[in-house]
């Protein structure tokens, strides 16, 4: 039997990689790594952080296989905590492995689709692992626009939601890369992003952009266009930056 999960070398470590997924398994393959901007932006906002406090709190809110996980795990390793979430088993279960190969023992990973409400089961099918597909593109729910019409689907399977506000922590960074669902989890966030004021980055082109965007901006927040992701910045870090397009 042939399988198609593997253990990768990467930039960071070992990562448990597919090699039917083609887009970021594929990209490890081929180039060390994937979205090392975002990680190296990200690496950038936690060190700001870390000059005030000994340890920050990291959501790395749609996981995927752990490429943020496990980069700045790494990177700032017990200077950090981490909450990863993954609403796909199989993926989940990938996302686990590389965690637990590499000790990250300041990550904790959670199989659950973030949302607006907090213990809603919620029915998905999941792609089909056995043949090539971008298995990050899943939406767990219609998004408002959909790039995915040619994922192959397989098995339904329920799935629990959780939000960020049910865990009750001073949150420093939030990623929200979620497929279209990014909206609905920043609604379950508003109290945590109202007390503790982390810098979130998201995912806008398939979700209710300006829903986010008003959200935001009427929080206090400052926000920056990377390509199809929205950096937003609470007003009072007072940082410019520089090369991108200032939307609020």
């Amino acid at each position: 039997m042939k399988y198609s999960n593997i253990v990768q070398p990467s930039d960071y470590g070992s990562i448990i990689v597919s090699k039917n997924d083609t887009s970021i398994g594929k990209a490890i393959a081929q180039n060390g790594y994937w979205s090392q901007d975002d990680i190296q932006f990200i690496g950038k906002i936690i060190e700001l952080k870390l000059k005030s406090k000994e340890r920050v709190i990291f959501y790395d809110v749609g996981a995927n296989i752990g490429t943020h996980t496990l980069a700045l795990g790494t990177i700032f390793r017990n200077r950090i905590k981490i909450r990863s979430f993954e609403a796909q088993r199989p993926i989940y279960y990938m996302l686990c492995g590389t965690v637990a190969i590499n000790n990250l023992s300041y990550v904790i990973c959670h199989h659950n689709a973030v949302s607006d409400v907090n213990g809603e089961p919620l029915d998905i099918v999941l792609p089909n692992y056995s043949v090539n597909n971008n298995f990050g593109a899943l939406e767990l729910r219609p998004p408002k626009h959909s790039d995915n019409q040619h994922m192959q689907f397989g098995e339904s399977e329920k799935i629990t939601t959780v939000t960020i506000d049910h865990f009750g922590e001073a949150v420093d960074v939030i990623k929200f890369d979620i497929e279209g669902m990014e909206d609905a989890a920043i609604r379950g966030a508003t109290r945590t992003i109202l007390q503790h004021r982390p810098v979130c980055l998201i995912e806008m082109h398939k979700t209710d952009a300006p829903f986010i965007l008003d959200f935001f901006k009427t929080k206090n927040y400052s926000g920056w266009m990377k390509a199809e992701n929205l950096i937003a910045l609470p007003t009072e870090m007072n940082i410019v930056i520089q090369g991108l397009t200032k939307v609020f």
